[in-house]
């Protein structure tokens, strides 16, 4: 399966592919992060995690900030392993 370097997301389907510079459909990220060769956003991996964190209903239903803080635990260890956000 295909996932978005930046957030995860599927991108086997065109629909969910970002386009390159080129207007290329591209395969390693989705069309919410990526467009005309260019990340959508400047955030850092931490402002990324905390925006994307606001959508999250697990992160939301956690009943105490000790779940919320291993929730946030799990998203940085996701994300700091896509091309993206690899140090």
């Amino acid at each position: 399966m295909l996932t978005c370097q930046s957030c995860g997301m599927d991108v086997e389907k065109d629909e969910n592919k970002g386009t390159n510079s080129d207007g290329s459909l591209s395969t390693e990220y989705c069309v919410h992060c990526y467009k005309d060769g260019a990340f959508t956003n400047d955030f850092t991996l931490e402002q990324y995690v905390d925006k994307g964190l606001e959508y999250s209903p697990d992160y939301r239903a956690a009943k105490t900030d000790s779940e919320k803080e291993t929730i946030k635990k799990q998203m940085i260890g996701y994300l700091s392993n896509l091309k993206r956000w690899k140090a």
